[in-house]
């Protein structure tokens, strides 16, 4: 039987962007959480530790993208996409508004504070779609 959680996470498209390889995608419908992916990849603890602290990644669901990056935080504190990686968000941002249909309804957001584990965690610093298009 599949919890709240793990419906969740079936309906949102979770994504990695690593400099100077582009971005990872999860195929639709998949649970697994940023970290699974990159383990997937055959990619180390301690490398995936960095990834995940100083890369963008996030999820797209019901045209909304969320954009952060971070490692272990608490509950009420915040991932949030650092500015150092603007850039690279903005160099696969066409990539993403392909593969997402991401157009002038999409809201963007570059940031979440961690609630409670199973409930859906409050998107912060919302953009327009013009932030990251060329």
């Amino acid at each position: 039987m599949v919890n709240e959680v793990e419906l969740y996470h079936q309906k949102r498209r979770a994504f990695i962007i690593v400099p100077q390889v582009g971005m990872i995608v999860a195929q639709k419908g998949s649970i697994m959480s940023h970290e699974e992916i990159l383990q997937s990849l055959g990619i180390s603890k301690e490398k995936i530790k960095n990834i995940i602290k100083d890369n963008p990644r996030g999820y797209f669901m019901d045209n909304t993208l969320v954009l952060y990056q971070g490692g272990n935080i608490k509950e009420g504190e915040s991932w949030e996409l650092k500015a150092e990686n603007y850039k690279t968000v903005t160099e696969n941002f066409v990539d993403m508004k392909k593969l997402f249909n991401l157009n002038q309804d999409t809201l963007i957001y570059l940031g979440v504070k961690q609630g409670k584990l199973g409930d859906v965690w409050e998107k912060i610093h919302q953009v327009p779609i013009t932030f990251f298009e060329k």
